[in-house]
Order: structure tokens, then sequence, then C-alpha cells
């Protein structure tokens, strides 16, 4: 992309790890604006105070390993998954806020749906990169993320499962 900016296309894939049914995706959920310094071990220890925890997922950057901030709980039973929701959602944590809800299934309409947007230059505002990103198609959601040192990435998607650090 020019500018200097790399583009990075993250799909959906997995995140309803391994479901089909309607009545399995009640099983699934996303946990959005987790710690950077949660470890996948301490979510599935807090989400198995809810219920039995089937899998965990903590997501991760490929290349540093660091966590991007979200990732995935599946209980066994449909009613945990509820009781998760109902009772964590809106946790604080540290520094952060936890959303948890229900994870989206995975199909062919909605993968490449987040377009991830790294090395972007500092004077770039939201509105700046809406207005680049507009003529392509609907934008549903968007968000600069920051972090403390360097790293500015441009998130374009919707929906729930809309990744947040």
């Amino acid at each position: 992309m020019a500018n200097g900016m790399d583009t990075v296309v993250q799909q959906n894939g997995g995140s309803t790890l391994g479901q089909t049914s309607q009545e399995e995706s009640k099983t699934n959920l996303i946990v959005n604006y987790l710690p950077q310094s949660m470890t996948q071990d301490e979510i599935r220890s807090l989400f198995s105070s809810i219920g039995e925890v089937e899998s965990c997922k903590l997501i991760r950057d490929k290349l540093t390993g660091q966590s991007l901030g979200y990732g995935f709980v599946n209980y066994h039973r449909p009613e945990d998954a509820e009781k998760a929701i109902n009772t964590l959602n809106g946790l604080r944590l540290q520094n952060k806020t936890i959303k948890v809800s229900y994870a989206r299934p995975s199909s062919e309409a909605i993968k490449g749906a987040n377009l991830y947007v790294s090395g972007l230059p500092k004077n770039m505002t939201q509105q700046d990169l809406e207005n680049l990103f507009n003529p392509y198609g609907r934008i549903i959601t968007s968000r600069i993320l920051c972090d403390n040192i360097t790293v500015r990435q441009f998130v374009l998607g919707g929906g729930d499962n809309l990744p947040g650090t």
C-alpha cells in the first residue's frame, strides 16, 4: 500500500474453535480488551470459575508472540457461556475492562472482513484513514490502536468480533 503502510488481512477463521451447529455456537465466546500481561492459563482459570471450559485460546501476534488483547473461550454447556457473559462482561482487570460476548461462527461470508494496517504516519488521523478506505467499501467500525512506544494500527471491520487491545 502507498505511504509505506503495511496491510495485513486477518481472517476470522478458527474463531469458533471447530464448531458448526447453531446450538454449539452458543458455547463459544470472544473476550476482548484483555490486559497485555494476561496469560492463556489465567484466562482459562478465570472462565473455569463459571463452568467447565472445553478450550481456551489467547490470540497472539505471529511474529512477536505478544498478546493481541483478545481470545476465545469455549464452554461445554451453553448455560455456562451465558453465565460467563452475564458475570464477566464489564469486569475490570488491571487497566482494562473486558468485553465478553458470543463469537460469530466462521463463514466464507465474513472471512477477511477485518483489515489491519500498520506503519501509519504519526500525524495521520482516523478521519484521514477512513477517507482513504471509504472508496473501497462500507466501513462498519474503525479504530486506531496505539501502544505507548511506536506502534500505530488502523483496524477496519465490524461486529462483535472486532478485537481490541
